[in-house]
């Protein structure tokens, strides 16, 4: 009994305390308590996003750009032939890059025995089930670095929405607890501060595959939004 005395103390005194100077009040708020709440929905992704990049190197500049650019060119035409519209498609600069050889000696100037271009498409496919396809599509119209895959929820604003009143929910139910355990009633809502991450925590799974697509999954992703709330003591 005289643990939980000690121990009901050091929860009314840390409460007492005020939560929050700034943001131009410049008195405490006196008795009241401080949580966060977090709000988690789930969806499912409907857009996937990947950079198809293309490398090709000669031994000339030109030969390597005109090499380049031709399987770009294969690239570009496979990706209209898949109905994806101009503005899901994003081209990116072409990088030339001399390749030298191993020095011997120090007093020669060093000749390049090649040189390489890379430059690469950002793709943005709007169609997630047919992720496997593209894949198998792009990289068999020459591009020869597949990077960034990743997925998204187009419009993520309506479950950010209820991702709120999630938070909101769950901030009075915590506040709740501890003014039950405290032995006090919570009064009105003091603030409200939103933080942590509003965009889509996102998790990537894989399976097995079927046939000779290339195996991709979405998985769900996390639409995670979290506040910190001051409630009064009364």
């Amino acid at each position: 009994m005289r643990h939980r005395i000690l121990t009901l103390g050091l929860i009314l005194g840390v409460l007492a305390a005020p939560a929050w100077a700034g943001d131009g009040v410049g008195h405490g708020m006196g008795r009241s308590i401080a949580v966060q709440g977090l709000g988690v929905v789930t969806a499912r992704p409907d857009v996937a996003v990947i950079r198809a990049g293309v490398t090709a190197q000669a031994k000339s500049a030109k030969a390597a750009l005109e090499g380049h650019n031709k399987v770009m060119v294969k690239l570009l035409a496979e990706l209209k032939k898949l109905g994806l519209a101009a503005r899901d498609v994003q081209s990116r600069q072409v990088n030339l890059r001399a390749i030298y050889p191993p020095r011997r000696k120090q007093d020669t100037e060093p000749v390049p025995t090649a040189f390489r271009a890379t430059g690469n498409l950002a793709i943005r496919l709007r169609e997630v089930d047919r992720l496997g396809d593209l894949l198998d599509r792009v990289t068999a119209a020459g591009a020869n670095n597949i990077a960034g895959l990743h997925f998204a929820v187009a419009a993520p604003e309506p479950l950010q929405e209820e991702a709120r009143k999630l938070a909101i929910q769950d901030a009075r139910r915590r506040a709740e607890i501890y003014a039950l355990e405290a032995g006090v009633q919570l009064g009105e809502v003091l603030r409200i501060r939103e933080g942590g991450t509003p965009g889509p925590m996102r998790e990537y799974r894989t399976m097995a595959a079927n046939g000779s697509q290339s195996p991709t999954a979405p998985g769900e992703a996390e639409i995670r939004m979290a506040v910190s709330v001051v409630f009064a003591i009364k």
